[in-house]
């Protein structure tokens, strides 16, 4: 994989990474090679044993990445990274990753060792309880989403926002922040990073930014995970010129790729616009689309994410399947709320002109994609929503089928979210 690449997937993954959520290893269908440790009573008994490759985090560092750890049948599902970039060096992490049976993601961590590990102190005790609150409330949003039935799913920003204001908002004006000790500053960044990463909401974005300001005046070195977290933040925001000029201003950034940005409709625009891309010119391009019209069929889909990629090989692969998809006026979109993946949209774009996956211009104008998951299939006859379909699985073409035929029989479908089999949207 080359470096941009790579770059590319890192971007992806850091802001599931920030909101606690798993950050898929490996497919679960894959076979699993031995590993030292491939399930959590194994781990409890290594750590219990005796000294582990995670023993060279601190043991702040320690407790964060073990509360992140995801297991699966086959191993370790997912997994959170924070830890590792901000206090590992090379030879560290490459223990730790081999240790865990994830090495295969070596390169792409290792491209985010820039300068020293950090050293950060400890935090508050009050200040490590508040992130655990925020990041369990996270996890129980996305359970109860995951299992909800769609008709009645509501987006859950709101009062993940109010939540999280709850437990940090006195402490992120920037006179707050100049008194709290550089610990807590981290546990502050990741708090407003959890929050972004769940939706881009210009407030918690706004805490980013001032925290970053204030781990700068502290000459607190921000390159290890701090820096990424922020530009992560501002292409999931879709704020392209602040994400250039951002890079501009981090050398070890400088060369990271930030697509032009034309938009052909201005601020005033009302309705749906998505973002086409150009790859020739590295340009994206902001449309709208047209006011819903009888039934339409939104696919949502993701990077990196091999249930999406099973989707689209489905697409592919089956002719009457797209021909039964464009009769319900398919529009392939990406998640409203993560960062654009311009390598992997010139490639399928390219292979697939008369079926481009676009790109939402921001999560206020497509609110009805409150998915925890992609792929997820929305099925809305004149705007208004009517059934979804969440995950894919070995059965996934037909269960689409039902979801169209109930549709175009004229009857309501019902609410279908079939279990998760998704990594996290990010």
């Amino acid at each position: 994989m080359g470096k941009r690449n790579r770059y590319l997937q890192a971007m992806l993954l850091a802001l599931a990474c920030q909101s606690g959520h798993a950050v898929w290893a490996r497919s679960p269908d894959s076979a699993a090679p031995t590993a030292v440790v491939r399930s959590q009573p194994a781990l409890r008994a290594a750590l219990a044993a005796g000294t582990t490759p995670l023993h060279a985090l601190t043991p702040y560092g320690r407790r964060q990445f073990l509360a992140q750890l995801r297991w699966g049948r086959g191993g370790l599902g997912g997994y959170g990274y924070t830890a590792l970039i901000r206090e590992l060096d090379h030879e560290q992490l490459a223990a730790a990753l081999a240790w865990l049976d994830v090495s295969d993601d070596l390169p792409m961590l290792d491209e985010m060792l820039v300068g020293p590990p950090l050293r950060l102190p400890p935090p508050s005790p009050q200040a490590e309880r508040d992130l655990a609150s925020l990041r369990q409330y996270v996890e129980r949003d996305y359970a109860r989403r995951s299992s909800a039935h769609a008709t009645s799913t509501t987006i859950g920003a709101p009062a993940l926002l109010r939540h999280y204001q709850e437990l940090f908002g006195t402490r992120m004006d920037a006179a707050a922040l100049r008194r709290q000790s550089a610990g807590d500053l981290a546990v502050l960044f990741d708090a407003a990073a959890a929050v972004v990463s769940r939706a881009p909401t210009a407030a918690a974005l706004d805490d980013l930014q001032r925290i970053h300001a204030e781990l700068l005046v502290r000459d607190i070195p921000t390159a290890r995970g701090f820096d990424q977290g922020v530009m992560s933040a501002l292409l999931a925001a879709r704020r392209f010129d602040a994400a250039r000029d951002f890079a501009a201003s981090r050398p070890h950034l400088a060369d990271r790729p930030v697509p032009q940005v034309v938009d052909t409709l201005g601020p005033t625009f009302q309705g749906r616009s998505v973002y086409t891309y150009d790859a020739a010119g590295d340009t994206l391009t902001r449309v709208a689309l047209p006011v819903p019209s009888g039934v339409e069929l939104v696919m949502v889909v993701g990077a990196g994410c091999h249930f999406s990629a099973d989707a689209l090989a489905a697409l592919h692969a089956d002719a009457a399947l797209q021909a039964r998809l464009r009769a319900v006026n398919l529009v392939l979109v990406t998640d409203p709320r993560t960062p654009v993946a311009t390598d992997w949209l010139a490639g399928w774009n390219a292979a697939h002109p008369a079926m481009p996956i676009r790109v939402p211009f921001n999560e206020q104008e497509w609110q009805a994609l409150d998915q925890v998951g992609v792929p997820a299939f929305y099925l809305f006859r004149n705007g208004k929503r009517i059934g979804q379909q969440l995950g894919w699985q070995a059965d996934g073409k037909a269960a689409l089928s039902r979801l169209i035929d109930a549709a175009t029989r004229g009857a309501r479908p019902a609410g279908q979210a079939a279990r998760l089999q998704s990594r996290p949207a990010a």
